[in-house]
């Protein structure tokens, strides 16, 4: 059961952090060439604050689940080296 619960938590954390990555990028990405094409002052000064939101979002997002994956995938792993060794037979 520990090794399926940590293949889960693994599976999500590379799955959260790819998806925020390539959403990062199309943003970033996007928001830049509109800002390239139009020339607009204005629009850079309505949309950075949200793209600066949106990317600590997505920053949060990308390297915090991997990271609260790894330390709960660590607590799975202790949890079921305890349980799973049978106590030692006594003389």
């Amino acid at each position: 059961m520990g090794a399926a619960v940590a293949g889960f938590l693994d599976s999500l954390s590379s799955s959260v952090f790819w998806i925020a990555t390539v959403v990062f990028v199309a943003v970033n990405g996007a928001a830049l060439a509109v800002f390239a094409i139009t020339r607009n002052r204005r629009l850079v000064n309505d949309w950075t604050g949200r793209l600066v939101v949106l990317d600590a979002v997505l920053l949060g997002a990308g390297l915090g689940v991997p990271l609260v994956s790894g330390l709960a995938k660590i607590g799975v792993q202790a949890v079921a080296s305890m349980l799973g060794s049978p106590p030692a037979p006594t003389p």
